[in-house]
């Protein structure tokens, strides 16, 4: 690494915008729903986001992608990823890695993502679908 001039750099709680996906959608109820994505570091050696994603009620989004040529590290913050009958399969607090080439994803209603593309590159995703869907299991709040 010592070819590489790395600078330290801090992103403060009002830095940088939510920038919205192209995907989002505005319903019924007036609200746009979909996914907002906060970039906290991009460059050639690592992309760096927090992701947040809605659904409309009684909806969810199935999202998947592909990790890109270096893997991506995905920690999740707040709410879940959803099997197809409604289970919780990952919830706050857990943390993959998605190896290069991975195909990975999953339902969630609400969620938080930490993601780190370690190539700089996001993945690429596959597929995206807004379903009708209801959770049969809720995240719990630890804080609450």
């Amino acid at each position: 690494m010592s070819d590489i001039a790395w600078k330290s750099f801090k992103v403060g709680p009002t830095d940088g915008d939510w920038e919205p996906a192209t995907y989002n959608v505005k319903w019924e109820d007036g609200c746009e729903y979909g996914r907002w994505r906060r970039v906290l570091r991009k460059d050639r050696r690592g992309l760096t986001v927090i992701s947040r994603y809605t659904a409309p009620p009684g909806k969810a989004w199935r999202i998947i992608g592909k990790a890109s040529e270096l893997g991506e590290e995905v920690y999740i913050m707040d709410g879940a990823y959803y099997n197809n009958a409604g289970r919780i399969v990952a919830g706050p607090g857990t943390f993959t890695f998605n190896a290069p080439g991975a195909i990975h994803g999953g339902i969630s209603c609400g969620l938080t993502l930490y993601i780190h593309c370690c190539s700089g590159e996001p993945d690429e995703i596959v597929s995206i679908d807004l379903i009708d869907f209801e959770p049969k299991e809720r995240v719990v709040n630890a804080h609450a």
